[in-house]
C-alpha cells in the first residue's frame, strides 16, 4: 500500500510503500499523535527498514487500498487481470 505523508515546512510529500494494513497505519498514527510533542510516527517500509517522522510535524497522511503496480516513470499502469485486450489481425477480415 502506498502511504503519502505531508510534513509541515517541507514542500514535497514523503511517499512510502508499506505492507502494513490501513487499520494498523491509522492506529500507529493515532497513538503517535496522542503521545504529545516529542512523539515519533514509525512506519515499516515494504523493502525493509522503517520511516520515522516527528508526529507534531505531520500535516496529513494519505493512504488507501492496494494499487496496480507502476511501470517506468509511473505513467503506465499494468492492466488488471480481468481486462482483455483485442489485437487487430488483418488475416481474419472477411471471415464469417
Amino acid at each position: 500500500m502506498e502511504v503519502k505523508i505531508g510534513i509541515h515546512s517541507v514542500p514535497r510529500e514523503l511517499v512510502v510503500e508499506t505492507d502494513t494494513p490501513a487499520e494498523e497505519v491509522e492506529r500507529l498514527l493515532s497513538a503517535a499523535l496522542e503521545k504529545g510533542e516529542h512523539a515519533v510516527f514509525a512506519l515499516s517500509v515494504a523493502k525493509g527498514g522503517r520511516v520515522l517522522v516527528p508526529a507534531d510535524k505531520i500535516a496529513y497522511v494519505e493512504f488507501g487500498g492496494p494499487e496496480a503496480r507502476r511501470v517506468g516513470f509511473g505513467n503506465i499502469v499494468l492492466c488488471p487481470p480481468r481486462v482483455v485486450l483485442f489485437v487487430f489481425c488483418p488475416a481474419l477480415i472477411g471471415r464469417g
